[in-house]
């Protein structure tokens, strides 16, 4: 797939469309687009805020469960729980640089409900989740439609209680969950000491691609944390749909 054009794209459509990103507010409005396999065609698109979806589409996680990610295995801190043992960066304990990475008691919107509001996506798609700042990430069609439980479903989220990475913050974007809208995965609680709802670097593993793994510093610290894009203003599937065959 050609992402120079995809990135042109996003660049005039986020000079369009974005909402002004305020420091210590988050965003409030997302442009969702589905474009054809030309990476340019525009096939549909639509532009709504957070009250729309909060009225219009299942809403997920429950306000009182927090979710967490799991941040880089640094040395030091693996020799602090593992002492005994040769170092790990995939920690499939999940029991390392976890418990400060709590994102809160998330509520949100799943990805796969905001695609389908544009045609959805087929299996070979990508979509792609774009910050206002410009940062991004690529998640193709099964880990949006077909989620492992140890993955979790992807949501936007527009509500946060309780989270602790960033300090104490409750409530809506974006006054109050001034890290939102953000991707949240609520995994499930299978594999960590703690019972906690860990989206862990070794589920990244089992359930991404290779080439879709993100790091901290290639290739020595993968983490999950980038995953979780923050200030969601854009929303685009690059679909394997025929333009030609498109019309108005």
């Amino acid at each position: 797939m050609n992402y120079k054009i995809v990135l042109v794209v996003l660049s005039i459509t986020a000079a369009l469309f974005a909402p002004h990103l305020v420091q210590g507010a988050g965003t409030t409005e997302l442009c969702i687009v589905k474009y054809a396999q030309d990476e340019t065609t525009v096939l549909d698109e639509v532009i709504l805020d957070y009250q729309w979806m909060m009225d219009n589409l299942p809403i997920y996680g429950d306000g009182e469960t927090h979710y967490y990610l799991q941040g880089p295995i640094f040395e030091g801190a693996w020799s602090e729980e593992h002492s005994d043992e040769p170092y790990d960066p995939w920690n499939p304990q999940e029991d390392v640089n976890v418990l400060k990475k709590d994102l809160g008691a998330v509520r949100g919107s799943n990805l796969r409900d905001l695609c389908d509001l544009v045609g959805g996506m087929s299996s070979g798609d990508d979509v792609i989740v774009k910050a206002a700042d410009g940062f991004y990430k690529t998640f193709p069609y099964a880990n949006v439609y077909e989620p492992s439980p140890r993955q979790g479903i992807i949501i936007v989220a527009w509500y946060s209680l309780d989270a602790y990475e960033n300090g104490e913050m409750g409530g809506y974007v974006s006054d109050d969950y001034y890290d939102g809208m953000r991707l949240a995965f609520l995994a499930d609680d299978s594999t960590n000491p703690w019972g906690k709802h860990v989206f862990g670097i070794e589920d990244m593993r089992a359930c991404f691609a290779e080439e879709n793994w993100h790091y901290y510093r290639y290739p020595n610290y993968p983490t999950t944390t980038g995953y979780s894009v923050k200030y969601i203003d854009g929303i685009f599937i690059h679909s394997s749909e025929d333009a030609e065959s498109y019309s108005v």
